[in-house]
């Protein structure tokens, strides 16, 4: 559906000597990897970066989401790398707006509303929205800036990578003795 496909970058250092066979071995793996990497994002992006946040939510800025996986609605749902900061779509947090939020608590994935638990509808940022299917990657959220909610444009790109694969050979040096006692030693780079 006109979506680009993301991947991830893998290095690979090949053993000393390898053979042809070992070679398309490792190939399969790689690509079974790569199959398997794209088949767990169901077609979803699987990350984007936020910018825009206030100053008082810096920690925001340059912050990628990864995708964890959909909640009960079937939205999919984004945790902050190495941070507790998640990215998701609340049906009703208990005023009956439906919105995308960004919260320091997890959505609980098997509840219909209120996913944080909290009663309230006081989150890091909210944008009122009815489409689940993904975060807006550009749009003016309410944000909780230095203790009030402001307006703050955020730009959540999707997260772009490209799978490499590096290939590697060891330098090694082969010595061999014939029957005849001829000796015989090849260096390969």
């Amino acid at each position: 559906q006109g979506r680009a496909r993301t991947a991830r970058t893998v290095f690979v250092a090949l053993p000393p000597a390898s053979s042809a066979r070992a070679m398309a071995r490792l190939l399969a793996a790689v690509a079974a990897t790569a199959a398997s990497m794209v088949s767990a994002t169901d077609g979803d992006t699987w990350m984007y970066t936020l910018s825009g946040a206030c100053a008082s939510a810096g920690d925001l800025n340059g912050m990628p989401f990864v995708k964890q996986g959909h909640t009960l609605s079937g939205a999919p749902y984004y945790k902050g790398l190495n941070a507790n900061r998640y990215i998701y779509h609340d049906p009703d947090c208990g005023d009956g707006v439906p919105r995308w939020i960004i919260d320091v608590n997890e959505p609980d994935v098997n509840k219909t509303d209120d996913l944080d638990s909290d009663g309230l509808c006081e989150d890091i940022g909210m944008l009122s929205s009815q489409y689940t299917l993904h975060p807006p990657t550009f749009a003016e959220w309410s944000m909780l800036c230095d203790g009030i909610y402001n307006q703050q444009f955020l730009t959540l790109p999707e997260g772009t990578s490209t799978m490499t694969v590096t290939t590697t050979a060891t330098p090694t040096t082969t010595t061999s003795t014939s029957r005849n006692g001829t000796t015989t030693t090849t260096k390969s780079t």
